[in-house]
């Protein structure tokens, strides 16, 4: 045998990734999750280093864990804004308050800015003498732009 140790990589189905983002996102340690899919933790953290498309599965995980803790929380604080200490469900009602307008004005900030569109001509009025160019001519109509197909 070589003074190198055999590295052993093993490569990720998409049901393993799936699991072992999921169960990584929510703080399971890598013994924990070798177990689960069946992989010892060193063999598992070099398979998932070397898998690209790990990253975006556990970005993905770790956006829904941080949803669900959103929700718990927006949860608990409806059912404080209840109760029957004044000043609890008060506090609670301050911050849900203080949320919904963060949350709107984030949307804002987000939000993409409408297309810009040209300016509109303007129309003669109904009964307008027709445009005359200097020589006192009226123009021809100008025709709209016909689309050629390429190819």
């Amino acid at each position: 045998m070589s003074a190198c140790a055999q590295v052993q990589i093993t490569s990720l189905s998409p049901e393993v990734r799936a699991e072992v983002a999921y169960r990584r996102a929510r703080g399971a340690s890598w013994d924990t999750v070798g177990a689960a899919v069946q992989l010892d933790a060193d063999t598992l953290r070099r398979s998932v280093a070397a898998d690209p498309l790990f990253a975006a599965a556990l970005e993905a995980e770790r956006a829904e864990v941080a949803r669900e803790a959103e929700a718990d929380a927006l949860r608990r604080l409806r059912k404080l804004t209840e109760s029957e200490n004044e000043e609890v469900a008060l506090r609670a009602s301050v911050v849900l308050v203080r949320y919904a307008m963060e949350c709107r004005r984030a949307d804002a900030r987000h939000k993409p800015a409408p297309p810009r569109t040209p300016p509109a001509e303007p129309k003669a009025a109904p009964n307008a003498p027709p445009v005359r160019d200097r020589s006192g001519r009226t123009p021809p109509p100008v025709e709209p732009a016909r689309v050629v197909p390429m190819g």
